[in-house]
């Protein structure tokens, strides 16, 4: 296949041709078009044309069939043999783009949309025509598409993303204001004319470099047969479309002579914008240093250009290989870059390169805060009224933020994570996990129930892993953004630990200092069993003004005091028991204690003298 050149392109692209009068003619209605000097640029070279009475038709579409007519005369394609059946069910043998298409077909540009349609009548697409060009220019757009970071990236058909980005790295095509590529949007004349001036600058460049050592063909694209120039026959009348359909006049596939140079040329990899930290991605011809300047700056020299701080240089020590320039130094702004040969001798400018402040997400435990942990857990949610000890707000621990924005965390109960939002839009995925064994993490339908194992404890030190990753509908693994530990203590409830019996009170100990308030720790019932053993024939239940509960000076102590009534009523001995019933333990943070037993050993007490014989 013949590398599509910019003159030939430009030529076809003027569907109906005009008189060359009315092509050196102002067009009188591209007055506000955005192309306005491209359109211009390229009347005065004689290769735009209009549509006649002074007009281009700036917005009008270019139809998927009309540029298959265009390419095929501006590669000089064979269009004399053409198949027995069509190609497409869309395009039969009687449609009068039926060669153009077929041989555009069989120089592998065109592969058509699917279940063997072609798409005639529908326009040409923003991807379709950065696939196309990037065909015409012939070099290896294979694994480009990596690296575009437009929001509707995804929205890109597979086929095209490759294409795009190096459309994108030639300076070619740029976003809209939105940062959007928007790749199924019709393609209009005036951005033709636009993208094929900028097509135009890109091929004068690839031309100018050395041919690699070894050329890496397209394997679609079979090699041209050798065959005598020839012009290009004149073109037959076809019916118009939106975008028009036929060309008249000779420009064939002919390419302007170009001067012998050897000057080095630099093309960007990286996608515009990029984020400070992220790197510079570019290609050189040859081996030498590439330099960022601000977009605004016009360095005339290498000189000029070896005057600049060391940050904004790199050393290029491969031709044709991707070389990364670090941004982490610089700050906000336009950039460009320039290549310097190791004979001195500078690139054009690269397109432009827009630098932004970092804008990652990020995780942060701003207050050092930890997690309380009690008996029966807690269950972190994205949203709760009214915090308490069995349902906490995941925001009240975790910030995930942007721009200093605290961005949105709502539970995913299908993938058991939290979603992270900046607005409407999905930019990440928090995951809560531990990899502390007294810890476990249970799905829940609203949350993720947080629970101690049987082995915690008060003094037991765990942690919640929070980490922060990236969301993409493309990406299989996501980019860890973030990771933060949360450290868990358990605040269990208090528990005794110790009752002994002494001269009428039992003391008992707990394992954390109680904090009853107004509230005393809740004795359910005493009893008293002389044999130690209780059952349903013996035993002593002691009513409520037979003993008295009280605080000791110790925190982590209280009393039961029996009166001397009830002394003299049971019959104490060594083997006798007491067995207490307890709740309402309290502790500093509001935890009381569920109701558990207790038995007390009577071993220092003396038989009752008085009880023998009775």
């Amino acid at each position: 296949m013949k590398v599509l050149s910019s003159a030939a392109l430009l030529s076809a692209i003027a569907v109906p041709a005009v008189s060359a009068e009315t092509a050196t003619t102002p067009f009188s209605d591209i007055a506000g078009s955005y192309a306005k000097d491209a359109i211009n640029e390229l009347v005065e070279k004689g290769i735009v044309n209009g549509k006649g009475d002074g007009k281009f038709d700036p917005t009008g579409k270019i139809e998927r069939q009309d540029f298959a007519i265009i390419l095929a005369k501006a590669l000089g394609l064979d269009v004399s043999s053409t198949p027995t059946s069509p190609t497409f069910s869309d395009v039969p043998s009687d449609s009068y783009a039926y060669a153009s298409v077929e041989a555009a077909v069989k120089a592998g540009l065109i592969k058509g949309q699917g279940n063997g349609t072609f798409g005639t009548g529908s326009n040409l697409s923003r991807q379709d025509m950065a696939v196309l060009f990037v065909r015409a220019l012939g070099v290896d757009s294979q694994g480009k598409g990596s690296i575009l970071k437009f929001s509707d990236a995804s929205s890109i058909s597979d086929y095209a993303k490759d294409a795009v980005a190096v459309a994108v790295g030639f300076g070619l095509f740029n976003g809209g204001t939105d940062g959007k590529f928007d790749p199924k949007g019709g393609a209009a004349r005036e951005e033709v004319a636009l993208v094929a001036s900028r097509f135009f600058d890109a091929k004068e460049i690839i031309d100018s470099q050395t041919p690699p050592s070894q050329p890496d063909p397209a394997p679609t694209t079979p090699p041209e047969p050798a065959k005598p120039a020839t012009p290009t026959p004149p073109a037959t009348s076809v019916p118009s479309s939106s975008g028009g359909g036929s060309s008249n006049g000779n420009h064939g596939g002919s390419t302007p002579s170009q001067p012998e140079t050897s000057a080095p040329a630099v093309t960007l990899v990286s996608s515009s914008p990029l984020i400070i930290g992220d790197p510079i991605k570019l290609i050189s011809s040859k081996v030498g240093k590439v330099y960022v300047v601000t977009y605004a700056a016009t360095p005339m020299s290498k000189a000029d250009l070896d005057s600049l701080d060391d940050r904004f240089k790199s050393s290029v020590l491969s031709a044709n290989q991707v070389t990364e320039m670090q941004t982490s130094s610089l700050t906000a702004g336009e950039y460009k870059v320039y290549f310097v040969d190791q004979e001195g001798r500078m690139s054009a400018p690269s397109a432009k390169i827009v630098l932004q402040d970092n804008p990652r997400i990020t995780l942060t435990n701003e207050e050092e805060s930890s997690f309380l942990l009690g008996k029966e857990g807690a269950v972190l949610k994205d949203l709760t009224d009214n915090p308490s000890s069995a349902d906490r707000n995941i925001n009240d621990w975790i910030q995930v933020k942007w721009h200093g924005k605290s961005l949105d965390m709502i539970y995913n109960s299908t993938q058991h994570n939290f979603k992270v939002f900046e607005d409407d839009n999905r930019v990440g995925t928090l995951e809560v996990s531990s990899e502390s064994s007294v810890i476990s993490i249970e799905p829940t339908e609203d949350g993720l129930h947080i629970r101690p194992t049987e082995e915690a404890n008060e003094t037991t030190k765990a942690d919640l892993q929070f980490t922060l990753k990236s969301y993409s509908r493309e990406e299989e693994t996501q980019q860890e953004l973030g990771h933060v530990d949360l450290p868990v203590h358990f605040d269990l409830a208090p528990s005794v630990t110790e009752a002994t019996y002494q001269d009428g009170v039992i003391t008992l100990t707990v394992d954390q200092v109680l904090h009853q308030m107004d509230v005393l720790p809740l004795v359910k019932s005493i009893s008293y069993s002389s044999s130690g053993e209780f059952g349903n024939d013996n035993g002593y239940l002691l009513q409520d003004e037979e003993f008295k509960v009280a605080l000791s000076e110790d925190p982590k102590q209280f009393t039961i005091t029996l009166t001397d009534s009830v002394l003299n009523e049971l019959l104490l001995n060594e083997n006798g028991k007491f067995r207490l019933v307890i709740s309402g333990l309290r502790d500093e943070t509001g935890n009381l204690s569920e109701e558990e037993t207790y038995d007390v050993n009577i071993s220092n007490v003396e038989p009752n003298p008085t009880s023998k014989g009775e």
